[in-house]
C-alpha cells in the first residue's frame, strides 16, 4: 500500500526507471494534490467553525485553512448571510456604515499575517530549529506608505532583524520548506505577526466585512472548504482516504511520463488519472441519508415533493440554500 511521500515517490521512480529526479517527482505529486483540491468541492474537505462579533467591528479574519466559503450564518437571530460583491453593495446600500444584526458579507482582503503591526516597526524572523538557513521575503508598506520587500536569511534559532520599517505587512514567504516552525514578530513590541509551519511557503488569510456592522456580540457559524496539504517530509501522508491514493500516483506518474516525452505512456496514464478523478467525484456526491421529500405526519401521506432548500424562509423573505 502506497501511503507516504517516499513510498509514492519511490514507486513512480521505479516505474519510470529513473531514480535521479526525486525532487521533480515530489513536485509532480504536490501538483497533482493541488489539482485534486481544485477539481471538486470535496465533502471530506468541509470544515466548520464559529466566531463572535464585536460591537462596531466590521472586519473579521477567517481561519488560516479557509480556501472557499460555503455558508455563513448567525446563530443569535438565525439568518444565513448573503455574499454581496462590492459594486452591488455600494449600489444597493444607502448607508454602508449602519449598525445592527449582520445580514450580508463581503470578501474584503487577503493578507499574509494573522496580526498586523501595532506601530511602524522593523521585523524579526526566527526558527525553532538550528538547521534552518533558508531565505524569507517580507512584502508590505513602509512608514511612508511605499511598497517594500525585504529578504532575510534565517539563522536557525537566532533572531534576525530587518532594516526596513514597515507600517503594514502584506505577504510573508519562504524560499523552501523548513525543518522547524518560523515565527515572524514585531521588533519593538515583540508581537507575533504569523507563524509558518515547516511545509508552509506563503500563508494567506481571508478577511470578511459584515453589514450591518455588528452592534453587539453575535455568534457566527461558518462552513468552508479547506485544501489538501502538500507533502514535504518523507513520512507525510496525503489527507484523503487511502483507497484514493492511487489517483495521486497516476496523476504524478502521467506528469513524469510527459517529462520523459513518452507520449503513449503519458496518454494511457493521464486517462486513468482522469477516470480516477471522475470516480472520486461520483462517489463523493452520493449521500445515502439525503431525504428529498417532506412527509405529512398527520395523515401519513406525502404532502408533495418539496425541495428542502425551499422550505425555509429567512427574515429577508428569501429562501436560503441550506
Amino acid at each position: 500500500m502506497l501511503s507516504t511521500l517516499k513510498e509514492i515517490r519511490d514507486n513512480i521512480a521505479d516505474t519510470i526507471r529513473d531514480s535521479q529526479v526525486d525532487s521533480l517527482i515530489d513536485s509532480y505529486i504536490n501538483l497533482t494534490i493541488n489539482e485534486l483540491s481544485d477539481y471538486h468541492s470535496w465533502s471530506f474537505l468541509r470544515r466548520k467553525t464559529e466566531f463572535s462579533t464585536v460591537s462596531t467591528q466590521e472586519d473579521y479574519q477567517l481561519p488560516r485553512d479557509v480556501d472557499r466559503l460555503n455558508l455563513i450564518r448567525q446563530t443569535t437571530a438565525p439568518t444565513r448571510l448573503r455574499f454581496v460583491p462590492d459594486h452591488l453593495f455600494y449600489a444597493w446600500i444607502p448607508n454602508p456604515t449602519a449598525g445592527g444584526n449582520p445580514r450580508y458579507y463581503r470578501l474584503w482582503e487577503e493578507v499574509g499575517v494573522v496580526t498586523q503591526l501595532t506601530a511602524d516597526d522593523t521585523i524579526d524572523v526566527v526558527s525553532d530549529s538550528t538547521a534552518d538557513t533558508q531565505t524569507m521575503t517580507i512584502t508590505g508598506l513602509d512608514d511612508n506608505g511605499v511598497f517594500q520587500s525585504e529578504t532575510y536569511t534565517i539563522n536557525g534559532t537566532t533572531a534576525v532583524t530587518g532594516s526596513v520599517t514597515f507600517s503594514k505587512v502584506l505577504q510573508v514567504s519562504k524560499s523552501a520548506a523548513t525543518t522547524g516552525t518560523i515565527t515572524v514578530t514585531e521588533n519593538s513590541g515583540s508581537t507575533t505577526l504569523v507563524t509558518l509551519m515547516p511545509w508552509e511557503r506563503s500563508p494567506r488569510f481571508k478577511t470578511i466585512s459584515l453589514y450591518p456592522i455588528p452592534s453587539s456580540a453575535i455568534t457566527m457559524y461558518v462552513e468552508y472548504y479547506t485544501r489538501l496539504k502538500e507533502l514535504v517530509n518523507v513520512s507525510d501522508v496525503p489527507n484523503i482516504d487511502t483507497k484514493w491514493l492511487w489517483v495521486i500516483r497516476e496523476g504524478a506518474l502521467a506528469k513524469a511520463f510527459q517529462y520523459q516525452n513518452k507520449e503513449q505512456s503519458y496518454a494511457i496514464t493521464e486517462g486513468r488519472y482522469q477516470q480516477g478523478l471522475a470516480k472520486m467525484k461520483r462517489e463523493d456526491m452520493v449521500n445515502i441519508d439525503y431525504i428529498p421529500t417532506l412527509k405529512n405526519t398527520n395523515t401519513g401521506r406525502l404532502a408533495g415533493i418539496v425541495e428542502l432548500q425551499d422550505s425555509i424562509v429567512d427574515s429577508s423573505g428569501f429562501a436560503p440554500l441550506y
